[in-house]
């Protein structure tokens, strides 16, 4: 699963997603754009293997706030090292803001997750569950009102808050939901379900807003906070829990890649700030094909990097 979500997430990073709008042109998605879609379970699919993981242990106070530091360190030093290397690039002077130390969005959102959930577990088990029906109502189900409404009449404007999300706390629903999945047996055709329900309602958002706003789509870190991507990364989970890999060898990549999925998230995202796209579009392959096969190349490379410096004294920097 976190191998999967890693890759989704370099994917999209490498900018597979376009969906434009063209004056007198009524937009459909293609195949390759619905299958990019995808990409929208890249940070999902991480937030619920996470909550899978963490969200039953019992944490004393002290143990939650070192690993909410440790995560938060993590994201400030290589939130710094990946600025010196747009520095080096550009050829010009770092520039350390508080948004560029924020680079690393996701290990801040992990942070104060693990915060909160220490303080809800310590109230009854139910007030956990409404946590998570409070912030499924809102952004999910909001989210997905607005693009009926904008359907019906395009004048109205989406409000950008809804689908950014506040402080990213739709992340706490993936993570409760990965909790729930983890210690629940699904069967499996509920998550065929599930996926196909995802992409027809993350479709249905795609061309609302981009036939009726006028407006681009803005691609997976617009779509996190939706019902689409949520009924994916279910179905998603569900698939992937009952995946057994009888090739050893093939078990082993995966468990490779699983295991430096920290580094996969952060080493891809300083190669491309060093590369650039200068490797892409000579011309050997289509735009699209050129793109995956990127972004397969930069996960490995990334897992290897991630991997030699865990070796290392600085595994520190890359160790949960």
């Amino acid at each position: 699963m976190k191998a999967l979500a890693a890759f989704f997430v370099v994917l999209f990073h490498f900018g597979i997603n376009e969906f434009e709008y063209h004056e007198g042109c009524f937009y459909y998605p293609s195949l390759a754009q619905t299958l990019s879609l995808f990409t929208s379970c890249g940070v999902p699919l991480f937030f619920a293997a996470n909550g899978a993981l963490t969200i039953s242990r019992n944490y004393d106070f002290r143990k939650t706030i070192n690993k909410a530091l440790r995560l938060i360190m993590i994201a400030l030093f290589w939130g710094i090292i990946i600025q010196c290397a747009y520095a080096i690039r550009f050829h010009r002077s770092p520039h350390v803001s508080w948004e560029s130390l924020h680079y690393y969005w996701f290990l801040f959102s992990l942070a104060y997750f693990y915060i909160i959930n220490y303080f809800l577990n310590l109230l009854p088990h139910w007030c956990r569950w409404v946590c998570f029906l409070v912030l499924l109502v809102f952004p999910f189900i909001t989210n997905y009102i607005w693009n009926v409404v904008v359907f019906i009449n395009p004048s109205i404007s989406i409000p950008s808050w809804g689908h950014i999300g506040v402080y990213t706390m739709y992340g706490l629903v993936y993570m409760y939901a990965g909790d729930y999945l983890a210690h629940h047996n699904i069967k499996k055709q509920i998550s065929i379900c599930c996926v196909l329900l995802g992409l027809a309602l993350s479709l249905f958002e795609v061309i609302a807003i981009v036939n009726y706003s006028h407006k681009p789509y803005e691609g997976a870190n617009y779509a996190f906070p939706t019902l689409g991507a949520l009924f994916m990364t279910v179905g998603l989970f569900i698939w992937l829990k009952g995946v057994d890999t009888k090739t050893i060898q093939i078990k082993r990549f995966i468990s490779f890649l699983g295991s430096n999925a920290l580094g996969i998230y952060i080493f891809h995202m300083l190669l491309m700030a060093l590369s650039g796209d200068f490797l892409i579009g000579y011309g050997l392959l289509s735009y699209r094909i050129s793109i995956v096969l990127l972004a397969i190349v930069y996960t490995i490379l990334s897992a290897l990097i991630s991997d030699l410096i865990r070796k290392t004294p600085l595994n520190f920097l890359l160790k949960l």
